[in-house]
């Protein structure tokens, strides 16, 4: 089985830079577990670390999948959801 952190950074590696940056700008401002500083000069697997340390597993995953959604992500966001349905049933 593959672990949530994993698919969480599957789901961010098909991210580009631009992208990325995106996801954590939703992160830090939608809320407020995660700050600027934390997302200052982070990766992929700094973001990842951060988010399940912040919300948990679960919650990671559903913020994840939210944010895609704002920026328009939804295959990744509906990839993201089934992977994590899987592994969880």
């Amino acid at each position: 089985m593959t672990s949530v952190k994993d698919l969480l950074v599957n789901s961010l590696k098909d991210l580009v830079k631009d992208e990325l940056e995106e996801f954590q700008w939703h992160l830090e401002k939608d809320h407020v577990c995660i700050s600027k500083s934390d997302m200052k000069d982070a990766n992929r697997l700094k973001t990842v670390d951060k988010m399940v340390a912040c919300f948990g597993p679960e919650e990671a995953v559903k913020i994840t999948v939210d944010i895609l959604r704002k920026m328009n992500q939804n295959d990744l966001a509906k990839q993201l959801e089934n992977e994590y349905k899987k592994g969880n049933v």
